[in-house]
């Protein structure tokens, strides 16, 4: 090969190496909005120039491979304090985003805070590593595959999400490279002279198919091309019940008889619609699933069964009025979730307990009315309220001991009375205590084995959501003794006459107190919880009651049902950018919960996996050929395998792969008209002409080459 020859070639393999890694590195920093480290681009074009020309020769590449990755290696050993902790922030930043759509990740999430900025080291390093490799695949392989794997670890993250998708130009050129690669592929392999014109004639190949995607798949949105019907939705069904794992786990959702408070993980961070309410008129609501009333220090339970008669738990059923509310649910729930003071149940429900209606239809659609005002109620069934005041302040000893001893020292006191809107304003009091204990996180340190969990929360824990804090504020308000409860369920708020859909970062667990007649909400969970955002339903925002000595009169229920709409002047709290922690909160982008965020452009998307489907299809075609010829050769017999070698030859003829000679003519006849079975080197004859055609063709031209070998798959 004359000296210009070698330079272009040389040119063009640093060309397509620096093309695809910079794509797949710039794909990493669109997709994840991080920080371009100034030394990247200078970096990757040095490691690419040097390692192409040390790659070109035999003699070269003895010494180069060695020298290069001795370089590399010392330099990381260097740095390899400043790289480690680098590689560790790009890998919080990386990890937090993908884990608000795969809940399963947030284990693997830094406690500490990501810091983009610290990533521009490990982003250096990366490309001077895929540069390096690259190249070998490139120059001194000639295949593209390998370059494609060592491509794939900065491209495949960002296709996990939906919403991460990388910029259209970086994508672009890494597609190219491996699509110019896999076009020229056997050209470069075998016929080195030609490998410049290959190269160009793959580049405007390949430039046809990514201009053909484009022209395909214009779209700002993604919509399926085709609806699914039947699998979609179970695909969805499972796909909803796979996020709400960790709600299911916490016993915020369903009806489990015992919540485990000892195995307690990482709550959704990746938004699925649960129920569509349509209500009259606007409001805050908390939708009661269960209410559990035995606690043991480490886990809660429903109670003993005991029937009550329904005006004794719904003193209101029957009376005239009240708002209509409409709950449809995605799948069958095994309770039937209503708000407070109901004035009629849904068609068919019946109580069990005074915890829960069941659903044990699986109704998905069903309505109720409810009183938005406590109107009082003129008598208290003593049995029940016996019943209550003795099972709802029922606490272990160390659990009492434990949170009374926290109480004092938060320099709390005994309740003013036992009873009436001095002692509600009281369990509001020290709800916000409780409050102010930890910090709200929906991914908190687990439990520890052994201990009581309300002494550990209050005293030793940092974190916790709604499950930690309504379960340490229920058992400091029985060991005051106020009958109080945990309940589960979810709140929202809805638009008057609009179906609002309620999603599972809305599971919620609060606190119920007993007073005078009624079960009254208690919120001990912070402002911040992400089950309030934009609906105003944080601690410390409820309304205090009027004085019960005067007039029986209708006024806004209190911290329940009716709850206070945020004024007009003051916007309400907007959904957080970002469902998980603060503290491990990735910078930039926007949640994909938050249906305020702009709609992703999803055209990278399409091209992406229309390339890849492409290549995959192409050489899995031909591949799969190649495997069935060279089996069905195996198996055959001696004269079959004859006369399946003389057919494949005719077919490699066609297509210009050289005479048949007479002798292969007769050969074949004699295989397939006669009792005559050939011998092994009779056939080794029609073998070698075989190999010789299949030759031959490898080093055609490079249209008929392509032809052969990815359209008619006979190469």
């Amino acid at each position: 090969m004359n000296k210009p020859q070698w330079i272009w070639r040389l040119l063009l393999d640093w060309l397509l190496t620096v093309m695809g890694v910079l794509g797949a590195v710039f794909c990493l920093i669109t997709a994840f909005r991080l920080p371009r480290p100034g030394d990247l681009i200078p970096g990757v074009l040095l490691s690419a120039a040097l390692s192409c020309c040390l790659l070109s020769e035999k003699k070269l590449r003895r010494f180069g491979v060695p020298a290069l990755t001795a370089l590399l290696a010392l330099l990381c050993w260097i740095w390899h304090e400043t790289l480690g902790e680098s590689f560790r922030q790009l890998w919080g930043v990386l990890i937090s985003r993908i884990a608000l759509g795969y809940d399963l990740l947030l284990n693997l999430v830094p406690r500490e805070p990501p810091e983009p900025g610290a990533v521009g080291p490990a982003l250096a390093c990366l490309g001077l590593v895929m540069a390096f490799a690259v190249s070998c695949a490139v120059r001194w392989w000639r295949r593209s595959f390998p370059a494609a794997l060592f491509l794939a670890p900065a491209i495949i993250p960002c296709f996990i999400l939906l919403d991460t998708p990388p910029a259209l130009l970086p994508l672009l050129a890494a597609a190219a490279s491996l699509l110019i690669q896999a076009f020229s592929q056997s050209v470069r392999r075998r016929a080195a002279g030609e490998e410049c014109k290959a190269i160009c004639l793959a580049a405007l190949l390949s430039a046809a198919v990514l201009g053909l995607l484009l022209l395909l798949f214009p779209r700002e949105e993604y919509s399926p091309p085709i609806s699914w019907n039947q699998l979609s939705d179970k695909m969805e069904d499972w796909g909803r019940a796979q996020n709400n794992r960790g709600n299911q786990e916490a016993g915020l959702t369903g009806d489990p008889e015992q919540v485990d408070l000892s195995t307690l993980g990482a709550l959704p961070n990746h938004a699925s619609t649960m129920l569509r309410i349509r209500a009259e008129q606007s409001d805050n609501l908390y939708l009661r699933g269960s209410a559990y009333s035995e606690f043991d220090g480490r886990s809660w339970a429903q109670g003993e069964e005991l029937d009550w008669d329904r005006s004794t738990i719904l003193p209101y059923l029957g009376e005239e009025g009240g708002e209509r509310l409409e709950i449809s649910t995605e799948d069958p729930e095994p309770v039937l979730y209503t708000t407070y003071h109901l004035s009629t149940l849904p068609q068919g429900a019946r109580e069990i307990l005074d915890n829960q209606i069941p659903n044990p239809d699986e109704r998905t659609r069903y309505q109720f009315r409810y009183l938005r005002i406590w109107r009082g109620r003129s008598s208290v069934d003593a049995l029940y309220d016996a019943w209550v005041r003795e099972s709802c302040v029922q606490l272990p000893e160390q659990t009492r001991r434990a949170v009374l001893a926290w109480w004092d020292r938060q320099g709390g006191g005994e309740p003013p009375i036992r009873s009436g809107p001095r002692m509600v304003e009281f369990a509001r009091q020290a709800a916000a205590a409780v409050s102010q204990c930890a910090v709200y996180s929906r991914n908190p340190l687990r439990t520890p084995a052994g201990v009581d969990f309300c002494d550990w929360f209050l005293n030793e824990a940092e974190e916790g959501y709604c499950v930690h804090f309504a379960t340490a504020c229920t058992a400091l308000l029985r060991a005051m003794n106020i009958p109080a409860r945990y309940v589960t369920g979810y709140v929202c708020h809805t638009v008057g006459g609009e179906t609002v859909a309620v999603t599972n970062l809305q599971a919620h667990a609060w606190v119920e107190i007993w007073d005078e007649g009624r079960w009254i909400p208690i919120e001990p969970t912070p402002e911040d919880a992400t089950e309030f955002a934009g609906q105003g339903m944080g601690g410390g925002e409820q309304p205090v009651e009027p004085d019960s000595s005067a007039p029986v009169t209708e006024y806004p229920i209190p911290d329940d049902s009716r709850l206070p709409e945020p004024p007009e002047s003051v916007p309400t709290r907007p959904l957080p950018t970002q469902e998980i922690p603060e503290s491990t909160r990735p910078v930039g982008g926007d949640s994909p919960a938050d249906p305020a965020s702009p709609s992703k452009n999803l055209t990278p998307l399409w091209i992406f996996l229309g390339v890849i489907g492409l290549l995959a299809l192409t050489l899995g075609r031909r591949s799969l050929a190649r495997q069935l010829r060279e089996r069905r050769l195996a198996r055959a017999s001696v004269n079959d395998r004859a006369r399946l070698l003389y057919r494949y030859i005719r077919r490699l003829h066609s297509l210009g792969g050289g005479k048949i000679p007479e002798e292969v003519e007769r050969l074949a006849y004699k295989a397939g008209f006669s009792q005559y079975e050939l011998s092994e080197e009779e056939l080794a004859c029609l073998r070698q002409l075989y190999d010789q055609q299949t030759a031959r063709l490898q080093t055609a031209y490079f249209r008929r080459r392509f032809y052969c070998k990815y359209i008619r798959a006979v190469v």
